[in-house]
């Protein structure tokens, strides 16, 4: 059986074939604007049109907010959504091929979970990227909510007198601690055409770049302790292309051993690696 997974996020699509949960062809395109689902996916099966004969169906995960409709952004600054957005209706009517598309995140975190093996019941997956989310399992099943927003961890406040976020709120983890907003901090501080990958590499070297990652890791950690003492976690693990850069991870390590006792919880690095969310695509079904 294979699986077309697509992972849609705020600056890249990955495109993959997985069967017996390997990835056997994977590439990546720049993430289009999106101006309709037809055109969004018409952008998207132009780079795995050979893959498509091989393929018994598509799994989607995507940033944002999923709901039968179809997707919408809740911080439009790192990826807007005309509404209704039904990009599963369209890749389905597209293939003729059976599509299942859920939250980023959310499939990150089924996947992950079935990695553990049992291990722990009540885990989160905290994806640190364009953005950040995150999803949750509970008692060993996906909690989505009624809403499908459960999981949406990125857009809980850590600090009412912070930056605004594009979701509406002030002092977001996203607003802090994603790649968007290090970069926005290191761009105003550093230099005008900074990217995130120098921005690793100086802070090895420069207190000033240094800072502005700890701060991510610290709003990341606060986040993991709050989500300990809200849902009293088994586990964590940390994604993403920021999560998993440098010694992020280790910095969120130490922050949260820092905290009290009854806080802390044990953050492991995602076992899907950078593609988790691409991998948990395809274990939708």
């Amino acid at each position: 059986m294979h699986t077309l997974a697509i992972d849609i996020g705020g600056t890249k699509i990955a495109l993959g074939v997985v069967s017996n949960g390997n990835i056997i062809e994977r590439c990546q395109l720049p993430t289009p604007k999106a101006q309709s689902a037809e055109q969004f996916a018409h952008a998207i099966l132009a780079h795995c049109q050979e893959w498509l004969a091989g393929v018994d169906k598509i799994g989607i995960s995507t940033t944002g907010l999923v709901t039968e409709q179809g997707i919408s952004a809740i911080n439009p600054g790192t990826l807007a959504f005309p509404a209704p957005f039904p990009l599963h209706q369209e890749l389905e009517r597209l293939t003729d091929k059976p599509v299942a598309i859920l939250n980023d995140a959310q499939a990150a975190a089924w996947f992950e979970y079935l990695q553990l093996d049992g291990q722990y019941k009540n885990m989160a997956y905290v994806t640190v990227s364009t953005g950040v989310g995150g999803g949750l399992v509970i008692d060993g099943k996906l909690h989505t909510g009624a809403s499908n927003l459960a999981g949406h961890i990125g857009h809980t406040v850590i600090d009412l007198n912070g930056p605004e976020c594009g979701c509406g709120l002030k002092g977001c983890v996203e607003a802090v601690a994603s790649g968007t907003a290090i970069n926005k901090f290191a761009r105003e501080s550093i230099r005008e055409d900074i990217s995130n990958i120098e921005l690793f590499e100086l802070a090895k070297t420069d207190p000033k770049a240094h800072a502005i990652i700890e701060r991510s890791a610290k709003a990341v950690a606060t986040l993991c302790t709050n989500l300990k003492a809200s849902c009293d976690l088994d586990a964590i693990v940390l994604g993403g292309g920021i999560g998993l850069a440098g010694n992020y991870i280790d910095l969120v390590r130490n922050e949260v051993a820092n905290a009290p006792a009854p806080f802390q919880v044990p953050v492991f690095a995602a076992i899907g690696d950078y593609d988790a969310c691409l991998l948990g695509a395809a274990f939708q079904f």
